[in-house]
């Protein structure tokens, strides 16, 4: 059975421009009776990934690379620069590189793919692939020791390293050691810390391949968008020295859109998989799995999604702000959005007092309908509690975001591992 935790918050920004569109407008989305402005779930998780703070989720261990030059540049590069053959190297290398991400891992598949790169005008620039793999820092740092090591038995080797095809096959005999194959084939599931939570994405490749523990929605404006557009010029200050103070205008004048708003914002995290992508450990055996590292990663989340803020147009609109209301959620049902809450846009002077009540209704509205009754009285599926600076009644016991992180979080997986 899944165990989750879910994280609902909510954001204020004004006069900021958080996410653009390939015309470099504010992102949008229709929703209930009005247009919202909106933050991409790829944007939120970028900027939490590489944020360096006190809390820094990359703090807690080793934070995962995402490139297609990860080979080149990590592996072959390095290994050149220490002074082994560029040729041979770049070999290597790529059918290392084979073995892993399409298990191509029988002596003669070997010698198909490392004979283009010894033939090749340019044999690094083989390792430059068509998508990007995800790999951490400790899955990196084997695969440039398999390399090394292989590179190093090569040279006693009995072959002529002038035929291309001599060459070809020693690489291979090398490479085709079962133990190392069966290795090399189960480095399509290593990770660091980013791609056990968010998964490996934008690619086909098998080594791009893996579940994303937390789920993040993209984030709405709780009420109707609300945007102006921001007339600005630069000046020449060197202007009147080259006309005699004959002309006047500015040297630019360009217009930029501005939004203002306080986003909802979901965050959903499937526990057992979480445990698993961390630990190794198969996701029907997290129980027993130690909890150390699955517990320190989501302390920092929760610190992360509360402080951590898009970062675009920062010299020019500082959109610096930290959460004004954050719940957390513990429970085995499956999980379900709050931004429902929000369908009819809200209105009025106070949208975070307003924003608080309507999702506090709609709270108790499912739990009226989903809730199991218990003495007369309805019962939540899920545990919850909340921190918010707003005085409205809110739909959890209130705490604060540290106590949330520092015990009620730890708490909630203790719960969980021991049910």
């Amino acid at each position: 059975m899944s165990k989750f935790l879910q994280f609902h918050t909510l954001t204020s920004y004004p006069g900021t421009l958080l996410n653009r569109d390939d015309a470099g407008f504010a992102k949008t989305l229709p929703f209930g009776n009005a247009k919202r402005t909106r933050v991409s779930s790829q944007c939120l998780k970028y900027h939490w990934r590489h944020y360096d703070g006190k809390h820094a989720i990359r703090k807690a261990g080793d934070m995962s690379i995402r490139s297609r030059r990860t080979f080149r540049k990590k592996i072959a590069d390095e290994l050149v620069d220490e002074g082994f053959d560029e040729r041979l190297t770049a070999a290597v290398t790529f059918g290392i590189l084979e073995m892993a991400r399409n298990g191509d891992v029988t002596k003669g598949a070997i010698k198909d793919n490392v004979q283009p790169v010894l033939e090749a005008d340019d044999p690094l620039d083989e390792l430059t692939i068509k998508n990007i793999v995800v790999f951490g820092k400790p899955e990196i740092d084997y695969l440039k020791s398999v390399a090394e090591d292989t590179l190093i038995a090569l040279k006693d080797e009995n072959y002529d390293d002038d035929s291309v095809a001599q060459t070809r096959d020693a690489i291979a005999d090398l490479l085709s050691d079962k133990e190392l194959s069966n290795n090399l084939r189960g480095m399509s599931n290593a990770m660091g810390i980013d791609a056990a939570m968010h998964g490996r994405m934008v690619t086909s490749d098998v080594l791009a391949q893996g579940d994303a523990a937390v789920h993040v929605a993209h984030a709405i404006t709780t009420h109707a968008q609300q945007r102006e557009d921001d007339y600005f010029t630069a000046v020449d200050e060197l202007h009147d020295e080259g006309t005699g103070g004959e002309e006047a205008g500015a040297a630019l004048i360009q217009s930029k859109e501005l939004t203002s708003g306080l986003f909802y914002n979901y965050v959903v995290v499937d526990v057992p998989l979480l445990v698993s992508n961390l630990e190794g450990c198969a996701r029907n055996e997290w129980r027993d799995a130690d909890l150390t590292l699955t517990t320190d990663v989501l302390q920092r989340f929760l610190h992360t999604i509360t402080n951590v803020s898009p970062g675009a147009k920062l010299s020019s609109t500082a959109p610096y702000a930290k959460a004004e209301f954050v719940m957390v959620e513990s429970g085995e049902e499956q999980p379900r959005t709050l931004a429902n809450s929000f369908k009819h846009a809200v209105e009025g002077d106070d949208l975070l007092e307003a924003s608080v009540r309507k999702l506090t209704q709609y709270t108790r509205d499912i739990d009226e309908m989903y809730g199991k009754t218990v003495d007369g009285e309805i019962v939540p599926h899920e545990d919850r509690v909340c921190a918010t600076m707003a005085k409205s009644e809110a739909p959890a016991p209130r705490s604060t975001v540290s106590d949330i992180a520092d015990n009620w979080i730890p708490s909630q997986l203790t719960t969980h591992a021991s049910a």
